[in-house]
């Protein structure tokens, strides 16, 4: 197969079709914006149906492999990232006066965050265009997935972090025999711009998980929507009226999007999720611009500054993908709403207590945005509403210690009968 019979160009502003473009195109030749990669549905078509996507035994996202830009299974570089459950809420839900609140557990991949499913297509996509070496920048859950999956593949590695970068996700970057470079800097703008020009004097694979810098790393996201679609249709869970998704570049919006919308292309299923974007309140310009309907080249040209935020994986001060961001948001009929650090920590502590569950900040933002919504009158009680749970509350300890329940410290020879009666 070759590519233009699985994938093609094309421009997200003038929608130009790109003739004689390769995989190292990023933007149009005629208005000069960013393009991006789109599958050729009527090829899907002929390969498979409604059925057979209905059929799948999830192993990983690659089990998607038709519908993802990527010409030869043998590229593949996988640690089983993908198939996360969807997990009932019954607690939770209860205590924010929910009926129907699920959870997509995207926490359990393979280094702990959905990242894994980006950097697995980024890292084969690097393969199969005969990269030796791979560039990034992160405040951490990219960083990690980079440094896995080309540990994996045996590719050289340089990765960006920013000054605010938390330590645990720094160590477990090392842990994987990663090149880290801290950075004095937290601005999105200006270490994209250090890595895109080094990937071009190195000939390295450009791993920010933005579009306009490689069309082809947000795709991994897409298979998120075809886990729910399937998921809800065989595990006893109705299908999402509102999804919730943590926002910094709006990459993984943009991807659950065009998966959902494949799959209406395809008549796999009938309907669009509303869209929910979060963000914290110390970084929220893609909030910002759903509200005041501002053009992503407003964003581009005013980076959010002051970043204060515990929810340092949606520090992003440009939300890089809000090109197809934006379009997510509205084409859905969604909403975009931000919340403080000290909701996103109640909902850490909420999550943890009532669900077993421990998720880094960022991933709770999705539980905190749920009483912003139900006061905006923005969701009913009844609906069904899914939440993106996307990293290990183990990548960021530090941030909820202050709010936990205190150790209590006892003598060798104690009471416990007394002790233990009280806390019973």
């Amino acid at each position: 197969m070759v590519r233009q019979e699985k994938y093609f160009f094309q421009c997200i502003k003038c929608n130009r079709r790109i003739t004689g473009a390769n995989d190292e195109t990023l933007t149009c030749p005629d208005c000069g914006s960013p393009i991006s990669v789109q599958m050729n549905i009527e090829t899907i078509k002929e390969i498979t149906s409604r059925k057979i996507f209905f059929n799948i035994k999830i192993k990983s996202m690659w089990s998607f492999f038709e519908f993802l830009p990527l010409l030869d299974k043998r590229n593949i570089v996988s640690i089983k990232e993908g198939n996360t459950p969807i997990v009932r809420s019954f607690r939770l839900a209860e205590k924010l006066n929910l009926k129907n609140l699920t959870l997509k557990l995207e926490y359990l991949s393979p280094t702990g965050s959905f990242k894994d499913r980006q950097i697995s297509m980024g890292i084969s996509k690097a393969i199969e265009m005969n990269k030796n070496a791979v560039i990034t920048m992160s405040s951490g859950n990219v960083g990690a997935a980079v440094a896995a999956y080309s540990a994996k593949a045996g590719l050289k590695n340089l990765i960006l972090i920013p000054s605010i970068a938390p330590e645990s996700k720094i160590l477990q970057i090392r842990a994987y025999g990663a090149n880290i470079i801290r950075i004095k800097s937290d601005s999105t703008e200006f270490i994209s711009q250090v890595v895109q020009k080094a990937s071009k004097e190195f000939d390295m694979a450009n791993l920010i998980t933005a579009a306009i810098y490689n069309p082809f790393i947000i795709k991994g996201a897409k298979s998120i929507s075809y886990e729910i679609a399937i998921q809800s249709k065989y595990e006893n869970h109705e299908f999402p009226d509102v999804i919730i998704i943590p926002v910094g570049g709006s990459g993984l919006l943009s991807g659950v999007h065009e998966g959902f919308k494949e799959l209406i292309e395809l008549d796999y299923i009938d309907s669009m999720p509303k869209l929910v974007a979060v963000q914290p309140e110390g970084c929220a310009p893609f909030v910002k611009a759903i509200k005041n309907d501002l053009s992503p080249e407003f964003l581009f040209n005013n980076p959010w500054t002051d970043i204060n935020t515990i929810s340092t994986a949606l520090a992003d001060d440009i939300p890089l993908d809000c090109h197809t961001g934006i379009p997510a948001i509205k084409e859905s009929g969604g909403y975009a709403v931000s919340v403080s650090d000290k909701e996103t920590l109640e909902a850490e502590k909420q999550l943890g207590m009532l669900e077993g569950i421990f998720a880094e900040p960022s991933s709770c933002t999705t539980i905190a945005a749920i009483n912003k919504l139900f006061i905006e009158d923005k969701i009913q009680e009844d609906d069904n509403i899914y939440c993106l749970i996307t990293g290990s509350g183990f990548k960021d300890i530090k941030s909820i210690e202050p709010i936990l329940p205190r150790i209590i410290d006892v003598e060798k020879e104690f009471n416990w009968k007394e002790l233990f009666g009280n806390l019973l």
